[in-house]
Order: C-alpha cells, then structure tokens, then sequence
C-alpha cells in the first residue's frame, strides 16, 4: 500500500521577537512594491510597527463578513496593489487570502499574501479561508492559491491582543493538533508534531496566562500553534470545529471560544470510537481542566443559546456522525 503526504504550510516562516523587521525584506524579495493591508479596526493604532506605507486600506469585522471581503477586493484592485499584508487574527488572515484569489493576475496567480497574525488561530497556514455570507451562516472555500507566501510571527506585535482571545485562541490550536492526530488515514509526520504542539501547548498557556507580558512565553505559543497545523484539511474539517462553525457565525461566538466550549465533548464521544488513538491524547477531561485554569468560556448557555437552536444546528450537521450524537455532544456543552 502506499501512501502520500503533501506539506501544505506557507514557504517561508519566520519567528521570533522584532522579526517584522524581515517584512520590507519580504516585499522586495516578492517584488511587489505596491502594498495593500487588511487589518481589523482595533489593530488600526498599531500598523505603523510594520513599517508599511500601504495603498490601501481595508478593515474586516469579525467572522469576515463577504459583503467587507468584496468591498475591501474592489478597493485594493483600484488602489493597483500587488501585494497584500494581513495583520491581526483569522477573520483579517482569512479575507486577505480570498481577496488575493479575487484580485489574481493575468497569468492566474493570487496576490502575494504576507501574513502577520495576532492570534493563535493559525489561519496563515492553510491554503483554505472561512467567511460568513449574507445569511449569517459561515461558509468556506478551498484553493491552493490562497496559501499565504510569508508568516511572520513576532509574538511583540501580539501584546496588544485580549489576553482572553490570546488564550481562548491556544485552545483552536490545541483543536487543531486533536482532530489533525484523530483524523482518519495515516499521518505519521503530523502525528508526531500534532503531539508535540499539544505538549507545548499545555506547558506554555497557563504560563502565557500567568505572565502575559512575556513575549518570549508568547514566542513558545506560536510555535506550538504553528506546530499544531501540519495536516490543514483534515483538522479544519474535523468534529469539534464542524460543530463550532455550525454555532459560531450563527451566535456571534469567536473561533477560539468554540473550541473551548466543544473540544473536551467531543474528545469524549471520539474516546469510544477511536479508543487506541485517543490513548495517546491528554484526557478530556485534562483539556477541561485546563481551558478552566486559563478562566475560559465552558457553557454553551452563557452566550444566550438553549436546545432548540442545538438541535437545529445538530440537524444541519447530521450525516458522517448522527444528529442525535450531535445533539448530545452540544447539550453536554451547555
């Protein structure tokens, strides 16, 4: 039997505190003078540590609403950029990489994309982006042109993020490396950093949260969170972030808080289907205890939900997993 694996993760990654220093480095080497930022409003203060003279400007709302997405291609396309920088959290990250797709050349090729992120979410590592349509429902797209050409993790430029979305955040990228190690197939090179990530992880958070100044603390978080992502496609399409998005856009409920609310209900309900995986993982009730130790959200009520919305959502979802094990898994978050 063979098997394959295609490493899916931006080419050049640089870490480390004062590294957006490397970003004007990262524009000439892409030649593409002409840059055009995506940003998000309470990050506005905070761009003139890129160093940036940007032709335009756009700013995205949480959950990157499409109707923000298409306004801020139109705006970027007349500007003429040829590049563009995100800096902030997924939703910014996630509008940059389809506005790149939007906005590609004539030879077919996305925008360079440089993605300077201020979360833990990890979206500058895959080649897809969520994005919430007019409905209020997330959606999502895949192609490998929207795979950002540059990360730059300079935990520096995170001290001004909540620290609860800082944290909150840590937990999407614990999901992350939980559904990339439990997905099916064999992955044995994700297996090993999902692990990994996971340790660091759970050693790095509550010292994050202990000392959130510390941007070296921080540094060890992106690293854990950037090794948290090696199999893109199948973490992102696993259970607990299904059901997340499911209820996520919907109830206004960020990422991160999704994963802390759901992960450690459905590591229960995967425990009896994949018993001698989940052997290798932190227990359930480890990750509750920990989410609880950073003081994050752990109820699903807290955000005005009750079961009628949970089982409209369940229904929605049913099919691989039944939506009745659905609706259990959300009422034991509740």
């Amino acid at each position: 039997m063979t098997t394959v694996f295609n490493y899916a993760n931006p080419r050049v990654i640089y870490w480390g505190a004062g590294s957006v220093a490397q970003l004007g480095a990262e524009v000439e080497r892409l030649e593409s003078p002409r840059v055009a930022l995506v940003t998000t409003r309470s990050l506005l203060p905070s761009v003139v540590r890129l160093g940036l003279a940007p032709v335009a400007t756009v700013e995205i709302a949480q959950h990157a609403p499409m109707t923000q997405i298409r306004a801020g291609a139109e705006d970027i396309g007349l500007a003429g950029a040829r590049a563009i920088v995100s800096f902030g959290g997924g939703s910014a990250i996630d509008a940059a990489k389809i506005i790149s797709v939007r906005l590609a050349r004539d030879d077919g090729l996305a925008l360079p994309h440089i993605a300077v992120p201020t979360t833990l979410s990890v979206a500058e590592l895959a080649a897809g982006a969520g994005y919430t349509d007019e409905a209020g429902d997330k959606a999502g797209m895949r192609d490998p042109r929207l795979m950002a050409a540059t990360v730059i993790y300079d935990a520096e430029l995170t001290l001004m993020t909540p620290l609860q979305l800082w944290l909150s955040t840590g937990i999407r990228a614990l999901d992350h490396a939980v559904e990339g190690f439990l997905a099916d197939g064999e992955h044995p090179f994700n297996d090993v950093m999902a692990l990994e990530a996971i340790r660091r992880l759970f050693d790095s958070l509550p010292r994050a949260k202990a000392a959130p100044e510390d941007v070296a603390v921080r540094t060890e978080n992106q690293i854990a969170a950037w090794f948290s992502f090696t199999l893109p496609g199948a973490s992102a399409a696993g259970l607990s972030h299904t059901m997340g998005k499911q209820i996520g856009a919907r109830h206004r409920i960020p990422h991160g808080v999704t994963s802390c609310l759901l992960l450690p209900h459905v590591m229960r309900y995967l425990a009896k289907k994949k018993p001698e995986r989940t052997a290798w993982l932190p227990s359930a009730d480890a990750v509750y205890e920990l989410i609880a130790t950073l003081a994050l959200p752990q109820h699903i009520a807290a955000f005005g939900i009750s079961e009628p919305e949970l089982r409209r959502a369940a229904d929605e979802l049913g099919g691989k997993y039944p939506a009745g094990d659905l609706l259990e898994i959300y009422l034991a978050a509740l």
